[in-house]
């Protein structure tokens, strides 16, 4: 949940440096600000926005392939095809996917932003209603699930089961529903992110309904320090 005073201050530096209307809050800068409420009530991290795809300095092959993706959002969303992207830390996962999530919620579409952590700490709450949770999951337009690891999965039968089934069936729902699903992982094999019966299903699903674009380079964020 991103602060309510973290929202008014972005909202306001993107009113007070319009070069159109000085402050005064004009059509483009009212535009701007009303965006920015709804990134954040899809949970976008507030670094992303203010950023565009077009300053992307990473893997070019890559910029270019999201490039079109973001440009013809409509056909990305119609298209049904989800997206994995897998690189190493810094290598703009999740600010490409961040991009698109933008993107698609300036066109009109329904976003959220969420990390595998944040999957399982609502899963393990008995402070959330897990129905809702999992219905706001399978039903928005747009879905990123960032930081998709197993790490955030106990080493156990039993979490992996939990995990597993509830992670499964929001995947296959969004698959077979063709609802463009987008994974970032730093994990090299994310077929092992799962274990036993799981690791079996996901692969099958990954197969059929996903693209998975490996990201080269280097810590880009590491470079801009």
């Amino acid at each position: 949940m991103i602060p309510r005073k973290k929202i008014d201050a972005k909202k306001q530096e993107v009113v007070d440096s319009c070069a159109n209307c000085g402050g005064t809050v004009c059509g483009e800068c009212g535009a701007k600000a009303a965006r920015i409420e709804r990134y954040a009530y899809s949970n976008i991290p507030v670094e992303y926005w203010g950023k565009s795809f077009k300053e992307f300095s990473g893997d070019a092959n890559f910029k270019k392939i999201i490039a079109k993706k973001i440009q013809d959002i409509d056909k990305t969303y119609n298209d049904g095809k989800s997206l994995m992207f897998i690189g190493s830390l810094g290598t703009g996962k999740s600010y490409s996917a961040s991009c698109i999530l933008k993107r698609a919620i300036a066109a009109g579409y329904t976003g959220l932003y969420v990390t595998m952590a944040d999957v399982v700490a609502n899963i393990l709450s008995s402070e959330v209603d897990t129905s809702k949770y999992y219905k706001n999951l399978v039903s928005t337009d747009f879905l990123v699930i960032d930081e998709f690891s197993s790490h955030w999965i106990f080493p156990s039968e039993k979490s992996e089961q939990l995990f597993g089934s509830s992670l499964e069936f929001v995947l296959r729902t969004r698959f077979q529903n063709q609802l463009p699903t987008i994974l970032c992982s730093n994990d090299s094999d994310v077929d092992e992110i799962f274990g036993g019966f799981f690791a079996k299903s996901f692969r099958s699903l990954r197969n059929h309904h996903i693209e998975l674009y490996v990201i080269g380079g280097i810590d880009y964020r590491r470079k801009d320090a």
